[in-house]
């Protein structure tokens, strides 16, 4: 028996994001190497900074009295980062770009609240905190949001 799904978690939704929504970049994690476009990250808040993030935080409990088995209630960070060039000058169409991505992500959710693992698992999107930032390529929108993910181990 497994004393977390926090792994088989990360991968089925990082999975269902991509067959899903093919045209969407989803990283697992902060990129390590590649292209920093718009995209979506799972276990990452999408701030780069010097220091380490909280992907996952986890906690469990027994199902029942007498059972081998534990509730596990998972918050997985994700993020969703739109660039726009400096030609642009209104935030509104990165904004959009950004929100049009979490709708993405939601719909995936809901279509398939088990994200393919067995059951039982809910996921469901949180909405969480809409940050605009410039910086030397443009500007950037970054919506924080968690995946809410129940289970049981």
């Amino acid at each position: 028996m497994t004393e977390s799904r926090i792994p088989e978690a990360i991968d089925a939704i990082i999975a269902a994001l991509t067959t899903a929504q093919p045209d969407l970049q989803v990283w697992d994690g902060p990129i390590i190497s590649g292209d920093y476009t718009n995209a979506v990250y799972i276990g990452f808040d999408g701030q780069y900074e010097d220091s380490e993030e909280l992907a996952v935080s986890a906690q469990q409990e027994w199902a029942g009295i007498g059972r081998n088995a534990r509730n596990e209630d998972l918050q997985i960070t994700c993020s969703v980062v739109v660039l726009t060039g400096n030609a642009d000058t209104a935030w509104k169409p990165t904004r959009d770009a950004a929100y049009s991505i979490i709708e993405a992500v939601g719909q995936v959710l809901r279509a398939d609240p088990s994200v393919g693992l067995p059951p039982p698992v809910v996921a469901e999107l949180v909405p969480g905190d809409f940050y605009q930032e410039t910086g030397p390529a443009g500007m950037q929108a970054r919506v924080l949001f968690s995946i809410h993910l129940k289970t049981r181990v």
